[in-house]
């Protein structure tokens, strides 16, 4: 979903700084397109735009409009805490944590790669928060307020309200929290295999089905190094593909290696230097000498 992580899991992973991609994914119920920029190596920000089949537009369904899928938009944020050393890279993150926040959820992840094999660890909230294997929320030690998540009409603890706005009082909230976890490992330079453990709700704004399974499975193929594909098995229930773009204009944005023109014996200094020009594809028409200036 744009977010660097296992299929549906975060990580706590970040590409370089000044990188950025897109990600086009096609699952059931929901397809989305998502736009990620990395300011830093740190900080991953990402837009996404979603369709929802088989969810209203709106509720007068005899009104055209109507008479379509469910659209939304979304923002993401990720901030590393630590890199990888010792103890595992962290990172904390929130997913569409703004306007409607039918995706909303936080989440805190740590990372830890070993050769061709990468391990992670999470802690999910709002949407993350479905697992059998939830736990009361140790945030509320520190504060009752955490236990107290903003509802639904159906008492999904996973919507914010109106789009455009904000709700700070739902982040990292709800009176349990879930686990999440995952392994990916690296076949060769080219495959990538991907198994989670999906603490998601299911279902929830969004109408998933109910899960056969909470376990997914998945395999990427790196195309090159900006475009790759992947598919998915998820929860037992459906299969899912996606496509990644991703750049970085800072290593793939090659300098002119500059070409020195040939010296001749006999050449002043001017000649030399539209010989340099020309060799370096830059045709010199007139070359004029003044008090204190060249002109090209």
């Amino acid at each position: 979903h744009g977010v660097i992580g296992l299929i549906n899991m975060p990580s706590a992973r970040f590409y370089d700084e000044a990188s950025h991609g897109i990600t086009i994914y096609d699952g059931t119920p929901d397809q989305k397109i998502t736009m990620t920029s990395f300011p830093y190596d740190w900080m991953e920000a990402s837009f996404f735009y979603t369709n929802i089949k088989g969810k209203p537009y709106c509720g007068q369904s005899f009104d055209p409009v109507c008479q379509q899928d469910y659209k939304d938009k979304g923002f993401n944020l990720k901030l590393r805490l630590k890199k990888q050393g010792v103890f595992p890279a962290v990172a904390i993150g929130m997913s569409d944590f703004a306007g409607t926040g039918i995706y909303s959820s936080e989440y805190i992840v740590g990372s830890y790669g070993i050769n061709k094999t990468d391990f992670h660890f999470g802690l999910g909230f709002g949407l993350l928060d479905g697992s059998d294997l939830r736990f009361k929320n140790p945030l509320g030690y520190l504060s009752d307020q955490f236990y107290e998540r903003p509802t639904d009409s159906l008492g999904n603890a996973i919507t914010a309200g109106a789009g455009g706005s904000f709700q700070p009082s739902r982040y990292f909230s709800g009176e349990t929290a879930s686990p999440f976890f995952g392994v990916s490992h690296a076949l060769n330079n080219k495959l990538l295999l991907k198994a989670e453990y999906d603490s998601s709700v299911r279902p929830g704004f969004v109408p998933f089905r109910p899960p056969e399974s909470d376990f997914s499975f998945g395999i990427d193929y790196l195309i090159n190094d900006s475009f790759s594909i992947g598919i998915s098995q998820e929860r037992g229930d459906y299969a899912s593909f996606k496509f990644v773009y991703k750049n970085n204009p800072v290593k793939t944005y090659q300098k002119s290696k500059y070409a020195r023109g040939s010296v001749r014996r006999g050449d002043n200094k001017y000649t030399q230097l539209i010989n340099n020009l020309e060799e370096n594809g830059i045709g010199v028409k007139k070359l004029t000498e003044g008090a204190s200036s060249i002109g090209l």
